[in-house]
């Protein structure tokens, strides 16, 4: 019977560390996160935000849920993007529980603004790597948002 993944100890310890190595590179060497927020003037969690309603309106116990933030602190981080003009929030039509965040169309502008910038620093990559390796960063980064966006 072949070994299950989990109990390959020397495939999570090496996973682990690539991980770890992520955390530390990836924001600062591939997306420059600081750069990102200076420009914009706003921190990388609204910045997450903004990219997440890039799908279309979504609820605060959602934003919670991805982002890892308790519900009680998602509120300042939508009063601040809300007084920006960049979100608003919507009331439920059938449940006036539940509230979605809605992207305005300032917010839409921001977004496109965002993924320019990011789309100029991935411009910038030509000098680490060749077209070759972006594809393969391109293949691996949509399989991660795969892998990482699947339901229990």
């Amino acid at each position: 019977m072949p070994k299950s993944w989990t109990t390959d100890s020397a495939l999570v310890d090496s996973v682990a560390k690539n991980l770890c190595e992520a955390v530390v590179l990836l924001p600062k060497q591939l997306l420059h996160v600081d750069e990102l927020t200076r420009s914009f003037g706003m921190p990388f969690s609204h910045i997450q935000i903004l990219v997440m309603l890039a799908s279309g309106d979504i609820t605060i116990g959602d934003i919670s849920t991805t982002l890892g933030i308790a519900k009680p602190n998602i509120t300042p981080l939508l009063d601040s993007l809300s007084e920006r003009g960049l979100v608003e929030r919507v009331r439920g039509t059938g449940d006036k529980r539940i509230v979605n965040v809605h992207l305005t169309e300032a917010g839409q502008e921001m977004l496109s603004k965002l993924q320019a910038a990011i789309a100029e620093q991935v411009t910038g990559w030509e000098k680490r790597c060749n077209r070759s390796d972006i594809k393969q960063i391109n293949n691996a980064l949509a399989f991660l948002v795969q892998i990482a966006d699947r339901r229990n």
